[in-house]
C-alpha cells in the first residue's frame, strides 16, 4: 500500500469520527437524546456550543501569543548544513515546500511543527542532532515533514477546537485523543516507509527516551502550543485520554513493519533492536 493510500484511510477515520459527536450534537439541538447526557433545554445547549467555541479561540490566542515571544531563532543554512540538506531532500520526496528550520533553547532532545503566518516551522532541539546519527536524524525530519504534509496541525487545532465546543459530549473526550495517537503512527509509517528504515526511527526513540530519563522534568513549557511532538516523555494521563502514543507501542509498530518491509522487498534489515526495559 503506498502513502496517498495510507493517509487517505486515516484521514478517512479521523473525518469520521469527528462527524460522529458533530452529528449527534445537532440532533440533540432538535430533541433527539441519542446517549442519556447532556439533558439540557435547547437554548442551554446552543449557549454551551458558542461558549465552548470562545473559550477554545482564547486558549488559543493565549497560547500563540505566549509561544512566539519564547526564544526561537531561525537558522542560516551556514549552522547545520546537514540539517538543511535532509529537509530539502526530504520535502522534495514528500512534494512539499521547504519549511522555515528553527533550534529552540532547550537541554531535551525533541522535534515538532507549527504554524507562523500559515508558514511552517520545524523546529528542532540541538541535543537531538547531537545524539542521533544521520539516519535517525533523518527518520526523525520524515516523521515532523509527514505531520506537514498530512496536515496534521490543522487537524490538531479543529479537533481541540471541537472538544471544546462539544465539552458536555464525553465521546469527543476519547475521540479526539485517538485521532491525536493515530497521527503520530501515520506521520511514523509514511516517516519509515520514505526512507525505508523503520527499525532507525525506533532506535532515534530508544535514544530519546534513554537520554532523557533521567531529566526530572522530561516536557517543554506549557507555553508551547499543542502541536505534535515527535517524542512525549511523561504521560500522567491515563493512556485512553492521552494524545500520543507510548514510546513502547510506537515501536513495536515499527519493528512491525520493519519485517513486514523485509517480507516485500526480501531485504535484510542490519541492526538488532530491544526495548528497554523502562519500556516494557
Amino acid at each position: 500500500m503506498n502513502r496517498n493510500k495510507i493517509s487517505f484511510y486515516y484521514d478517512l477515520g479521523a473525518f469520521i469520527l469527528l462527524a460522529l459527536p458533530v452529528s449527534m450534537y445537532i440532533l440533540k439541538l432538535f430533541g433527539y437524546e441519542l446517549m442519556p447526557f447532556g439533558m439540557l433545554s435547547r437554548d442551554r445547549k446552543i449557549l454551551a456550543l458558542a461558549g465552548g467555541i470562545i473559550l477554545g479561540i482564547l486558549y488559543f490566542m493565549i497560547k500563540y501569543t505566549r509561544f512566539h515571544n519564547i526564544t526561537i531563532t531561525i537558522a542560516k543554512r551556514q549552522n547545520f548544513p546537514e540539517v538543511f540538506a535532509i529537509i530539502e531532500k526530504l520535502s522534495h520526496e514528500m512534494e512539499i515546500g521547504v519549511p522555515e528550520i528553527g533550534f529552540l533553547e532547550s537541554s531535551i532532545p525533541n522535534a515538532f511543527v507549527y504554524k507562523n503566518r500559515n508558514k511552517p516551522v520545524l523546529v528542532l532541539t540541538i541535543p537531538l542532532i547531537e545524539i542521533l546519527d544521520d539516519k535517525e536524524l533523518e527518520t526523525v525530519l520524515a516523521h515532523e515533514l509527514a505531520h506537514i504534509k498530512n496536515k496534521d496541525m490543522e487537524l490538531r487545532k479543529y479537533s481541540l477546537l471541537l472538544r471544546f465546543a462539544l465539552f458536555l459530549n464525553p465521546l469527543i473526550h476519547l475521540i479526539e485523543p485517538f485521532i491525536s495517537r493515530s497521527r503520530e503512527y501515520l506521520a511514523d509509517e509514511i516517516a519509515a516507509r520514505l526512507t525505508s528504515a523503520p527499525k532507525k526511527l525506533a532506535f532515534a526513540l530508544l535514544k530519546i527516551e534513554d537520554y532523557t530519563s533521567s531529566y526530572k522534568d522530561r516536557r517543554f513549557p506549557a507555553s508551547i502550543p499543542p502541536e505534535v511532538f515527535f517524542f512525549e516523555g511523561s504521560l500522567y494521563t491515563p493512556y485512553i485520554f492521552s494524545r500520543s502514543p507510548s514510546t513502547e507501542k510506537r515501536i513495536k509498530r515499527l519493528i512491525f513493519l520493519s519485517s513486514h518491509l523485509t517480507q516485500v522487498t526480501g531485504c535484510t534489515t542490519q541492526g538488532q533492536l530491544s526495548i528497554s526495559p523502562s519500556l516494557k
